[in-house]
């Protein structure tokens, strides 16, 4: 550290933040020597504390990838037998939709509570009654009954007519078609059903009390104050230090009642106040940081909690993540899929990735680096990281496109890897 004020403050460098940052997402630890298992990624979900779930799948599914940033190339359905056979994972929303460590399942009540008074879900109830009287009661008497069921297995899905609109079809929730899924999305976030698990990548809804260990569901409900103080300490905690909109937007949390929980925890000597040089905003640290320098190499994705947020990103690496899914083909600027590359402290390239599983190739389209890093060096780490994500996916070889001022230099060392 490089300090502390009279009133207790640490002050930090900007490479020390990087660092604490760094090692709170347990990015600055070697991965394992051996075959990572299942106790190896129980920690991980624990001390990150939600994986975003997201159904894009070109290279593979979004909440696969931290793992394997982290840990390596472990066994993907590990990730599966935690959340739906162990149970010692969840589905809910965190940062969005995500895979929350169980043990937390108590913290969000107050949201569920929140959602099944909320105005909206009590208007879509009121609805629903009366144009399908008895219906929301008979969708979650046939989980009691058959479950766990996903929508394609209800008796009555409800389809409901589609309505003209201007917006394409790709980009439309297509739930808001059918009152069946509705009421499946409205009864799991209020709490009544959870997913038991997924058919591909559509969820199987049952009661909660068939999913959520009941150990779990026997801790007592705590306030709604008590539940986001929890939530606050965990963010911090996988954060390392964090300002509030950081730590709010880690679980999508409220930024007034953040604020305030966030005082509480520096009242009680949980979380230290923290500045740190170049950042406009005040800061807060997790005690248990120490900056140390860290040797990581690790594919990022668009959905990975150490970018989640697009101004802490900027602040700590001078690098803004890549969104452009939903940009026109002809409008993007990197690519459909990319994926920022970490290489020791910094993100030094994104690269632009497909899985092409007929052909068993992972396809590189483009591959840009970032201002002021070395090429060569960049584009020889990059082609060992792909070569093992290759593995992992079960693809053969690695194919480099024309895109980006790394393409070439990246194929040379994509060759000399074999």
């Amino acid at each position: 550290m490089r300090g502390s004020t009279s009133d207790g403050e640490v002050i930090l460098s900007a490479g020390q933040a990087r660092q604490i940052a760094l090692a709170a997402q347990q990015l600055g630890r070697p991965r394992p020597a051996g075959r990572p298992h299942l106790g190896h990624l129980r920690r991980l979900v624990g001390a990150l504390g939600a994986v975003q779930l997201d159904a894009v799948s070109v290279l593979v599914r979004a909440h696969y990838l931290p793992g394997y940033a982290r840990l390596g190339p472990y066994p993907r359905d590990l990730l599966d037998r935690l959340a739906y056979q162990r149970r010692t994972a969840f589905e809910y929303l965190g940062h969005a939709a995500s895979l929350l460590p169980v043990e937390l399942q108590p913290a969000v009540r107050w949201r569920m509570a929140r959602y099944a008074g909320h105005r909206d879900w009590l208007r879509v109830q009121e609805r629903i009654e009366r144009e399908r009287p008895g219906y929301l009661a008979a969708v979650e008497a046939e989980i009691a009954a058959r479950g766990p069921l996903a929508l394609s297995d209800l008796s009555d899905p409800a389809r409901r007519e589609r309505v003209p609109t201007r917006y394409a079809e790709s980009t439309l929730l297509w739930y808001r078609w059918s009152d069946g899924k509705t009421a499946l999305e409205g009864l799991f976030r209020a709490g009544r059903l959870a997913v038991a698990g997924r058919r591909g990548f559509e969820r199987l809804y049952d009661l909660t009390e068939r999913v959520i260990p009941p150990e779990v569901l026997a801790v007592p409900t705590p306030s709604e104050q008590d539940g986001q103080r929890e939530l606050v300490l965990r963010a911090a905690g996988a954060l390392g230090v964090a300002t509030v909109k950081d730590v709010a937007d880690y679980f999508r949390l409220p930024s007034v009642a953040t604020r305030a929980r966030l005082r509480e925890l520096v009242e009680a000597g949980a979380l230290l106040p923290a500045r740190v040089a170049g950042w406009s905003e005040p800061a807060y640290l997790s005690p248990q940081a120490k900056p140390a320098p860290v040797p990581a190499r690790a594919l990022l994705s668009p959905f990975d909690s150490l970018i989640w947020e697009r101004a802490r990103s900027e602040r700590l690496f001078g690098f803004r993540p890549s969104f452009e899914l939903y940009v026109k083909p002809e409008q993007r600027r990197y690519g459909y899929y990319v994926l920022g590359f970490l290489l020791g402290e910094a993100i030094v390239a994104r690269v632009d990735l497909k899985a092409d599983q007929q052909r068993r190739a992972l396809l590189v389209p483009g591959a840009f680096a970032e201002p002021g890093v070395p090429v060569r060096t960049v584009a020889g780490e990059l082609a060992t990281e792909l070569r093992a994500l290759a593995g992992w996916l079960e693809l053969d070889t690695v194919e480099v496109g024309e895109r980006g001022d790394l393409a070439r230099e990246l194929r040379r060392a994509s060759r000399r890897n074999g």
